[in-house]
């Protein structure tokens, strides 16, 4: 993003402050209810959403340098990534090649090999094949090069390390991705998440859907009422700039610092300085971008009415570098975003728990909440697409 995209943006929104609203769609909307409690559509959502796009599972300062490695649960099954010795980040199937056992049952750590608890299989950082115990006598002819573990495409790029489970080869992954994030290149750029670290991490299972989840972050229409106690005295009223940027959205939330900018000032005005900028990447990523960090949020989906939230602060200092009073600056900082994006995902519990009551066929998007049937409308093409 230039430095005009940002005067743009500002643009936009001291034009809704002047006039007192927000991005509007065309018209409002309903919205089923058997979005969000349908088993049979999550399994299809699962299916042709979550197991087949590009998602970020990791932060690339989480594998600091050759060797390291984590170990996660996702969607494609568990998942081994380490850091080679050439700097090259690789992502395997966490199973044994020889009776399918999990070889690293650590979260993370730093290793050259990794030896399946099992029968003591042995795989060097690259996934190869390293040593079998009583190979001469018991696995006679074993063919090593063809039992290293079995890898899954992965791409390092902009800060993230990027599983891509629907790619056949590294060519495929890194074609697949580059299409993926091709509307939202210049804007991740122009994040700089590359240069991130990070800090710490929060994760808790809620009961509610993934969907509910993410079209909290599309609107500010509940800023002043959902917050009142905590961010919304900062933020205008109703007021944000919203754009669907190909299977992504970007949602420019201004503060109250927007009613000093002038038409003379734009130019040396600078969007995060004025707003917060929420990045919903589709299907898991959501970025909440303020002044000087990131706050990464990982929406996974568990089940219809279950979805794992994972917050993780980006700083631009590494962690062990930090000073006591810096240390204590960016705790109480994200102690101010779990707690606030808590009043969310309570909010999010309860519409949950009202869905299967009977009270509503529908949920209802009034103009102002246009980017939630946007998204909806990408799910529901997706679904279509490969029924």
């Amino acid at each position: 993003m230039h430095q005009s995209d940002e005067q743009r943006l500002l643009e936009r929104c001291l034009e809704l402050l002047q006039e007192k609203t927000t991005t509007l769609s065309s018209a409002s909307h309903a919205s089923p209810v058997e979005r969000y409690t349908d088993p049979e559509r999550f399994e299809r959502e699962m299916q042709t959403i979550h197991q087949q796009l590009p998602l970020a599972c990791l932060h690339s300062s989480e594998l600091p340098g050759p060797h390291h490695f984590r170990s996660l649960e996702t969607h494609t099954g568990a998942v081994l990534f380490t850091r080679g010795e050439d700097g090259k980040v690789n992502a395997f199937h966490n199973v044994c090649r020889h009776r399918g056992a999990r070889v690293e049952s650590r979260a993370s750590g730093c290793a050259k090999a990794f030896s399946c608890p099992y029968h003591a299989w042995r795989y060097g950082s690259d996934g190869a094949l390293v040593s079998v115990p009583f190979e001469q006598t018991c696995f006679p002819g074993l063919d090593k090069q063809a039992h290293g573990l079995s890898s899954i495409p992965c791409v390092e790029t902009h800060g993230f390390i990027w599983l891509c489970p629907a790619a056949a080869t590294q060519a495929d992954a890194e074609q697949q991705l580059k299409q993926h994030l091709a509307p939202v290149e210049g804007d991740l750029t122009w994040l700089g998440l590359d240069q991130l670290h990070v800090f710490k991490q929060h994760r808790r299972r809620w009961r509610c859907n993934w969907k509910i989840v993410t079209e909290g972050g599309l609107e500010t229409y509940h800023f002043k009422f959902a917050h009142k106690n905590s961010i919304g005295p900062y933020f205008l009223s109703n007021t944000c700039v919203t754009d669907q940027l190909g299977a992504h959205f970007r949602v420019v939330m201004p503060t109250e610092r927007l009613r000093d900018v002038t038409r003379d000032s734009l130019e040396e005005a600078r969007l995060r300085d004025i707003a917060h900028i929420v990045y919903g990447l589709a299907p898991q990523t959501t970025l909440l971008v303020q002044k000087a960090h990131v706050d990464w949020i990982q929406i996974i989906p568990v089940s219809a009415d279950e979805t794992d939230i994972v917050i993780t602060s980006l700083i631009p200092t590494p962690p062990a570098a930090l000073s006591e009073e810096a240390l204590g600056h960016w705790q109480r900082n994200m102690a101010i975003s779990i707690a606030t994006l808590d009043e969310d995902f309570e909010l999010g519990e309860s519409i949950q728990a009202g869905l299967t009551s009977g009270a509503n066929q529908s949920l209802t998007f009034g103009r102002n909440e246009g980017a939630l049937e946007a998204y909806n409308r990408w799910v529901e093409d997706r679904l279509e697409a490969t029924r």
